[in-house]
């Protein structure tokens, strides 16, 4: 009897999880239908804004939008690969060029944008590309702003404000940002969020066993 039960549990943790993800990818294939492509697996939770025009992303791209809407806009030309996750509230404004690696981890409501919106002292709009290295985590409510590129395995701390280039595997924090330490990763490890795949298996794929 106890088998069963446990049997009967699992069909339904299955039946959960599936209809859960059918539509975060129902939702993904309709948010992003403007896209120039997308690649496999797309998934979004909630109701996010996406809008830009020239815009590009890889496999297993996800995004959430519950309590704070995202919003992914402009007219610039947008590249996101493979494995990149837009937390609640990111604002990504692309007016030139915006370039986001693979593996990379966005917060909830950073700010990246490539333009001034405005002129300074009668000065023209500047309008920069942002680049984001492979394995990169942008910290919570940090802001990114045009010309800057950030390194491979980098991670930029909640809250800062970075307005120059960031290295590879280096940790930035502050307003402006500055270098806080070089990042010292075990072989094998590719980005600068928790690496270990099992982190996130959810129960449906656990082993029963283990």
């Amino acid at each position: 009897m106890g088998d069963l039960r446990a049997a009967l549990k699992r069909r339904q943790l299955e039946a959960q999880f599936f209809w859960s993800y059918g539509k975060q990818r129902a939702r993904a294939d309709w948010y992003l239908r403007k896209c120039k492509s997308v690649g496999a697996q797309a998934t979004m939770l909630g109701r996010p804004t996406v809008d830009a025009t020239d815009m590009e992303v890889g496999d297993h791209f996800k995004v959430w939008s519950t309590h704070k809407r995202t919003l992914v806009t402009g007219w610039g030309k947008l590249r996101i690969g493979d494995r990149v996750f837009l937390n609640n509230g990111v604002f990504l404004a692309c007016c030139k060029e915006i370039t986001i690696g693979n593996d990379v981890a966005i917060a909830n409501e950073v700010y990246i944008t490539d333009s001034d919106s405005h002129g300074v002292e009668g000065r023209p709009v500047r309008e920069e590309p942002v680049r984001i290295g492979n394995g990169a985590w942008i910290g919570a409510r940090a802001i990114i702003l045009p010309g800057v590129t950030i390194g491979n395995r980098a991670l930029v701390a909640a809250g800062a404000v970075v307005t120059k280039d960031v290295p590879d595997e280096s940790v930035v924090g502050g307003n402006p940002a500055k270098i806080i330490r070089q990042l010292v990763y075990p072989p094998g490890v590719t980005r600068a969020w928790y690496d270990d795949p099992n982190m996130f298996v959810h129960p449906v794929f656990a082993d029963p066993e283990a």
